[in-house]
């Protein structure tokens, strides 16, 4: 008898599961038109992919269900994703000139093809407001028209609640709250970006994409050590995550360009206060004495580190005191053994004949590291400046 209750609970078990699978798929992806029962397996299992953020296994899959089913027209939507962009611009002629069976989803996604063929700028929020009205509980197609709202700061909001509606349709997608992270980042609402991405990872940790968008979080915070720590992640994970490779070594170089400014603000401060001592020794040391060395002053350029200097002193001596006070300041750094530092500055100074003047200027040095030394090769000063 309790073998008879345990086999029926069994099959009711196998019937509940095969009731909710469809619902869940449904809830999932689009209905997809196709007589092919191979080619609606990968479809299912290209879309899972879309929502992991897995393109490459995306595009393996669907390549295959296009091989089952040649005419299959969401086969050719989901090419539409494709990272060439030969392949999207072929996947979307097929979509605009389809002319097979469609469901009424398809044909909606259909007109959004014919519309990006007449102009490339076309946004597609028309057709995803379509689309959910269709399949008004339909999480791809709500968080594609979230996606496409998002693009906008007046249509960001609705944005975000219709992702808030998919996350309690269903609270097992996690993709939702990537989407959700970026657009808190696209408003510089870091911190709730922050929990965002932190509630995506804690839903799919053993994915790649988490730790990729954790990282675009990190560089959008400056972070930039955590934020390559974050892109190795998803590296480990996935090695087909090649972007993460590339952003990998842009943080590793946003965190040496740091450096790099840090070390040449405490330069370029002293430089500043050198002058400001009238210790026209300690200044021109600043400046480099090879051939690479030029000045220019209002338009006048010195060429010579031995004429500069020279020009330096005899200026030295018709002054009582002059004051630089940096008024504002840029850093550049274009490769790590380079940088530029733009000042804009107001002068002032008591001649040892004459009345006191002041003026306000800008004054750009490039500085290049010379056998471990950052030297001044060349350098800007206008003044008055005109604004």
């Amino acid at each position: 008898m309790k073998k008879i209750t345990l086999m029926k609970q069994v099959l009711l078990t196998v019937l509940l599961l095969g009731m909710v699978t469809p619902l869940i798929g449904q809830d999932l992806y689009l209905p997809a038109t196709t007589k092919s029962k191979e080619a609606k397996v990968l479809y299912t299992e290209a879309m899972d992919a879309f929502y992991d953020v897995e393109f490459a296994k995306l595009e393996k899959l669907n390549q295959k269900a296009l091989e089952a089913d040649p005419n299959f027209f969401m086969g050719y939507f989901l090419q539409s994703f494709s990272v060439d962009k030969e392949s999207r611009k072929a996947a979307l002629d097929k979509m605009a000139n389809y002319s097979g069976k469609m469901n009424k989803g398809e044909k909606v996604l259909k007109q959004f093809a014919v519309n990006v063929k007449a102009d490339k700028k076309y946004n597609a929020i028309p057709e995803m407001r379509q689309l959910v009205k269709l399949y008004p509980k339909n999480i791809f197609a709500k968080t594609m028209l979230a996606y496409n709202l998002g693009g906008e700061k007046e249509t960001r909001p609705e944005a975000l609640s219709i992702l808030d509606e998919c996350a309690k349709l269903n609270p097992n997608v996690a993709s939702i709250h990537n989407i959700k992270g970026y657009l808190l980042l696209s408003d510089k609402e870091f911190d709730k970006a922050k929990v965002a991405f932190d509630k995506y990872i804690e839903m799919a940790p053993d994915k790649a994409n988490p730790y990729d968008s954790k990282g675009d979080y990190f560089m959008a915070v400056n972070a930039y050590n955590e934020a390559a720590k974050s892109y190795k992640k998803a590296c480990e994970i996935n090695d087909e995550f090649t972007m993460s490779k590339t952003k990998a070594k842009e943080a590793k170089w946003m965190m040496k360009r740091e450096k790099v400014a840090s070390e040449v603000k405490v330069l370029a401060d002293q430089l500043v206060a050198d002058y400001n001592s009238m210790d026209m020794a300690k200044y021109t040391k600043h400046y480099f004495r090879g051939p690479e060395f030029c000045f220019v002053l209002n338009g006048k350029t010195t060429e010579s580190y031995s004429d500069f200097t020279k020009s330096v002193f005899d200026n030295r001596e018709k002054y009582k005191e002059w004051k630089v006070e940096v008024l504002d300041e840029t850093i550049q750094i274009p490769a790590e053994n380079i940088a530029v530092v733009s000042q804009v500055f107001s002068y002032s100074g008591t001649p040892i004949e004459g009345e006191t003047w002041g003026v306000k200027g800008n004054f750009t040095t490039v500085w290049r590291n010379i056998d471990g030394n950052w030297k001044v090769v060349e350098a800007i000063n206008t003044n008055p400046l005109k604004e």
